[in-house]
C-alpha cells in the first residue's frame, strides 16, 4: 500500500499545534488532544494544500480568484444578496466539478481503509471542515462550513470532501468573513473521523457563554447524536456547575422532540421521543460533572477557556472538537455580579434562554425560512423557529433574534454573540406568540421578550446608546501605545467607539460608498441627477462615525474606482470596458515586438486597440 503523502494527508495522531497553518486550527487542536492522551475518535486530515493543488491541477484557480473577488465585494455590499448567491453558486459548482485530483483520490482511499476493521466492511465517518482561520480565538466559523455525518464508503467520502471545500464558498461563509473584515480566499483543510454512535451528546463551555464568567462550566446535552444541539434543532438540557468543585448550581430540562440514532445501515435516523423521555433529564449529576471535568482538563491543556463538543457511548466519553471561547471573557477571579437598574418591565410576551447578551427593541418580523430574509428590514426583531448559519445574511440586519428552538451553545447562538446581536433561544412558541409588527424589547440577558412602546438599543456593554447621540466617554487605561481600530460599518460606530480605543486607523470607504450608490454605477447616478442623495448618504455615514469617535481621529481611506469592479454595478456596462485580466489592465495585448504593453514610439501595435491580433512594425 502506497504511503500517505504528508503534503496532502496526515493522521490526526501526527498533527500538532504547529501544523495549524497547514491543517487548520480544528485539526491541530484534535491532534494536540490525541498527543495528550484525551479520548478522540481515530481520523485523518486533508491539508489545505490538497485543496489548492486540486484546483491548480484543474486550471481553475484564476477563474475562482476572479469570481471570489466579485463575491466578497458583494458580501460587503449588503444590498446585493442576489448577486452574491449567484456568484457563490458558480464557484461551488466549479469546485464540485473539479473535485479531488486523481492522485489525491487514491490517497483518500488508502487513509480511509486504515480507519476500518478488517472484514467488517466500510466504516461510518464524519467529514468536517478545518479551514484556515476557523476555530480561532477571534472567529469560530460556528456552523458556517458544512459537516457531513454517517458517510460510508470511499466514493461517498471523496464526494463529501469536495462538498466540504465548496461550503467555504457559500453566501453564509462569505458574509461571515465580510463581517470580520476578511477578504482572503479560503483555504480548506478537511477532518475525517470515525463516527461515535452516541446515546448522549452535546457541548460544554468552560466559561459561561452568555456572561463570560470563568467560575462556571455550562454543559448542554441531548439524546442521540450531537448535531441536534449544535444545529439548534432541539432545546437541550442545560447544566451549570461551579468552579472548582463542579457542584451543580442549576439544571434546566430542555424540550426535545426527537433524537438521531444509528439506523439499520448504521446511518443516522430521526426517532420521535415519547413524552416521558422528552421530559426526563439527559444527564444525571455525576454524568454532567464527568463532562465538565473533561472539559476543564482540556482548558488546562490549552491554557484558556474552551468550547468543547462531546459524545457519550455507553459510559465512554469522547471529545469531537475543541476551540477557544469567542465570547468576551470576564476576570479569572469571580466577582460579584453588578446589579443594574434596567428599564421598567413590560408585558412578557415570550421567554426562553438568554443566548447573547444585551437589549434591543424593534418591530417583530416572523420568518420561517432563510429565503424569506428579504422581508426583514434593518432594525427588525427576527423571530424564527430556529436560526442556523444560513440566516447569517439576514441576522446582520436584525436588531435582535428570538427562536422557538435551540440552546445557548448552538451554532446560531455563538454567531449571534460574535455579531453583538441580543439573542433569546428556546422560547418554544415565539413564532406563534409574537404578533407580526409588534414593537418588542428582547433581553438577551434574562431571556425575556416584552412589549415595548418605543424602540431603543442597549448594547451588551450595558451602556445605552441611542442613534444619533454620542457614546459616553470610555473608561481610559493609560498606555504608551495607541490602539486604533479598522471600521467599515457606520451602524457599528457607537458600539466600537465605546471601547477603550484611540480612534479609527482605517475607515474603509467601500461599504458606505456602495450603500450610498444603492448598487448603481457612479456615472449612472450622475446621469440620473441623483448626486445630491449620494452626497447626503455618504456624509451621513462618515459623519456618524466621526461624531461617535470625536474628538479622536478618524482616518478615511478613499476607494479606487476599478473598472473591473464597477462594471458589475447597475449601468456599469455603459461606462466600463471588459477587462480579461484586471491585474494586467484593460486591453493589454502582446504585440509581435514581444512587449506586454507596448510603449515603443517606433512600434505600430496598438495595445489598447480592440483588435484581437495587434502587430508591430
Amino acid at each position: 500500500m502506497k504511503p500517505l503523502d504528508p503534503r496532502w494527508i496526515r493522521l490526526l495522531s501526527e498533527v500538532t499545534a504547529a501544523d495549524a497553518p497547514v491543517v487548520g486550527a480544528k485539526a491541530a487542536n484534535l491532534g494536540e488532544l490525541v498527543a495528550a492522551g484525551f479520548p478522540v475518535p481515530k481520523g485523518f486530515v486533508l491539508t489545505a494544500d490538497a485543496y489548492r493543488d486540486s484546483t491548480a491541477a484543474a486550471g481553475v484557480q484564476e477563474e475562482l480568484g476572479t469570481l471570489y473577488g466579485e463575491a466578497i465585494r458583494a458580501a460587503f455590499e449588503r444590498q446585493r444578496q442576489t448577486t452574491l448567491a449567484g456568484l457563490c453558486e458558480r464557484m461551488q459548482d466549479l469546485v464540485r466539478k473539479v473535485g479531488l485530483r486523481p492522485e489525491l483520490v487514491q490517497q483518500v482511499h488508502t487513509a480511509y481503509a486504515g480507519l476500518g476493521i478488517e472484514d467488517l466492511g466500510p466504516v461510518s465517518v464524519a467529514v468536517r471542515s478545518s479551514a484556515l482561520g476557523e476555530d480561532s480565538s477571534a472567529t469560530s466559523f460556528a456552523g458556517v462550513h458544512s459537516t457531513f455525518t454517517d458517510v460510508r464508503g470511499a466514493g461517498e467520502l471523496v464526494e463529501h470532501i469536495a462538498d466540504c471545500w465548496a461550503s467555504a464558498l457559500s453566501p453564509r461563509a462569505l458574509v461571515y468573513r465580510a463581517e470580520f473584515g476578511d477578504n482572503t480566499q479560503p483555504a480548506v483543510a478537511v477532518v475525517v473521523q470515525l463516527m461515535v454512535n452516541a446515546q448522549r451528546s452535546g457541548v460544554a463551555f468552560t466559561a459561561d457563554p452568555t456572561t463570560g464568567r470563568r467560575d462556571r462550566v455550562v454543559v448542554e446535552a441531548a439524546l442521540g447524536l450531537g448535531e441536534v444541539v449544535v444545529s439548534g434543532a432541539v432545546e437541550p438540557d442545560t447544566y451549570v456547575m461551579a468552579v472548582p468543585d463542579l457542584s451543580v448550581q442549576s439544571v434546566r430540562i430542555g424540550h426535545q422532540t426527537h433524537e438521531i440514532v444509528p439506523g439499520a445501515d448504521s446511518r443516522g435516523v430521526s426517532v420521535r421521543l415519547t413524552d416521558e423521555r422528552a421530559g426526563a433529564r439527559v444527564l444525571g449529576d455525576a454524568q454532567a460533572q464527568a463532562v465538565a471535568r473533561l472539559a476543564v482538563r482540556v482548558q488546562e491543556h490549552f491554557g484558556r477557556p474552551q468550547d468543547v463538543e462531546w459524545a457519550m457511548a455507553g459510559q465512554q466519553l469522547w471529545l469531537l472538537q475543541t476551540r477557544p471561547v469567542t465570547t468576551k471573557l470576564g476576570p479569572e477571579e469571580p466577582t460579584e455580579e453588578p446589579v443594574t437598574a434596567g428599564p421598567p418591565r413590560g408585558t412578557v410576551l415570550a421567554a426562553g434562554l438568554g443566548a447573547a447578551p444585551g437589549r434591543a427593541s424593534g418591530p417583530v418580523r416572523v420568518l420561517h425560512e432563510p429565503r424569506d430574509g428579504d422581508r426583514l428590514r434593518t432594525g427588525d426583531v427576527l423571530v424564527a423557529p430556529r436560526t442556523d448559519p444560513d440566516w447569517l445574511p439576514t441576522l446582520r440586519r436584525a436588531a435582535a433574534v428570538v427562536t422557538d428552538q435551540g440552546g445557548v451553545t448552538c451554532h446560531a447562538s455563538i454567531v449571534a454573540r460574535e455579531l453583538g446581536i441580543p439573542c433569546v433561544v428556546g422560547a418554544r412558541t415565539a413564532t406563534a406568540d409574537l404578533p407580526e409588527g409588534e414593537p418588542v424589547t428582547v433581553d438577551g440577558d434574562t431571556g425575556e421578550v416584552t412589549r415595548e412602546g418605543e424602540a431603543r438599543v442597549v448594547p451588551a456593554a450595558t451602556t445605552e446608546v441611542r442613534a444619533g447621540e454620542p457614546a459616553p466617554a470610555p473608561a481610559r487605561i493609560p498606555t504608551g501605545t495607541e490602539l486604533h481600530v479598522n471600521l467599515a460599518m457606520p451602524e457599528a460606530a457607537e458600539r466600537v467607539a465605546a471601547l477603550d480605543v484611540d480612534g479609527v486607523g482605517l475607515l474603509r470607504a467601500e461599504l458606505a460608498l456602495t450603500s450610498a450608490l444603492d448598487g448603481r454605477h457612479p456615472r449612472a447616478v450622475l446621469a440620473a441627477g441623483d448626486e445630491a442623495g449620494f452626497v447626503e448618504a455618504m456624509a451621513g455615514a462618515v459623519g456618524r462615525i466621526g461624531a461617535a469617535f470625536a474628538p479622536r481621529p478618524v482616518l478615511y481611506r478613499t476607494t479606487d474606482l476599478r473598472s473591473s469592479e464597477f462594471r458589475g454595478l447597475q449601468g456599469g456596462e455603459a461606462y466600463e470596458p471588459v477587462e480579461r485580466n484586471p491585474v494586467i489592465g484593460y486591453g493589454a495585448r502582446t504585440g509581435t515586438c514581444g512587449s506586454r504593453i507596448c510603449s515603443r514610439s517606433s512600434c505600430g501595435c496598438s495595445p489598447r486597440s480592440a483588435s484581437a491580433t495587434p502587430t508591430c512594425t
